[in-house]
């Protein structure tokens, strides 16, 4: 039975585009041109390929019932020279690697994105018509309609690139790595957070004071004590004002 990975990334270099990109691992059937990481050996006799070796699908066996795999070329070691190897016989026994739309270049991590670049962004260009680049990036210096204009390099061939056609480069925008809040942001958190709760005591307590005031001068009232000049129009405009102050 096969063991379970789930989203696994592996890192590996797409020869298309030159640089190294991330894979996630999916149990299904792999088809020709795909790779594939092996998550359960068929047998143990050592010479054949491991849990984690990697290879490319490059023939469909269907007398077999099964796949033919080239394992050369992956940094795998095999007792076997050629490192071709059938796979599948004994049933899905490996995973096949989805390309993400995540490159790393120069330790960085890139999502490639298929869409007009702005001045100062970093692209690469690409083949759209079979998926190839010289996975060489550069910065794009000015748009213009149909064509982004950028630091001259030069590509594989040795051509001086200075600028790329819309539709034939992708933007490498950088991927930002969730970190976990560091002991100094809680600490000044926490010392904000009781900030608050100090001023909001405070208010709290001025508004308890005007309103005992307030309570207080309503008694007086209750209990006859005042002029009626008091109650008609100096009380009156105290009892407003202390209302206000209450925050009511």
């Amino acid at each position: 039975m096969m063991t379970e990975e789930k989203r696994t990334i592996h890192v590996l270099k797409d020869e298309k585009l030159g640089v190294d990109r991330e894979y996630v691992a999916v149990d299904r059937a792999a088809n020709v041109g795909e790779m594939i990481v092996i998550v359960e050996p068929e047998n143990t006799s050592g010479d054949v390929a491991n849990a984690g070796h990697y290879g490319l699908i490059i023939e469909d066996d269907s007398v077999k019932n099964a796949l033919i795999a080239d394992f050369k070329g992956f940094d795998n070691h095999f007792v076997l020279d050629d490192g071709i190897q059938r796979v599948g016989e004994a049933g899905n026994y490996y995973h096949v690697l989805e390309p993400t739309d995540i490159v790393h270049i120069d330790g960085e991590r890139y999502r490639l994105e298929d869409r007009k670049a702005e001045v100062g962004e970093r692209v690469f260009y690409v083949n759209k018509e079979n998926g190839k680049s010289d996975g060489i990036d550069t910065i794009v210096t000015s748009a213009g309609v149909d064509i982004v204009y950028v630091r001259e390099y030069k590509d594989d061939t040795g051509e001086a690139v200075c600028s790329i056609c819309h539709g034939y480069y992708y933007v490498l925008t950088p991927v930002q790595d969730a970190t976990e809040p560091k002991e100094s942001d809680v600490i000044t958190v926490l010392a904000n957070l009781g900030a608050e709760v100090a001023e909001l005591k405070r208010t709290v307590a001025h508004h308890q004071a005007e309103f005992n005031a307030l309570r207080e001068q309503l008694a007086k009232v209750a209990s006859g004590g005042g002029t009626k000049m008091e109650l008609t129009g100096n009380f009156i405009a105290d009892i407003i004002i202390g209302l206000k102050k209450a925050g009511l």
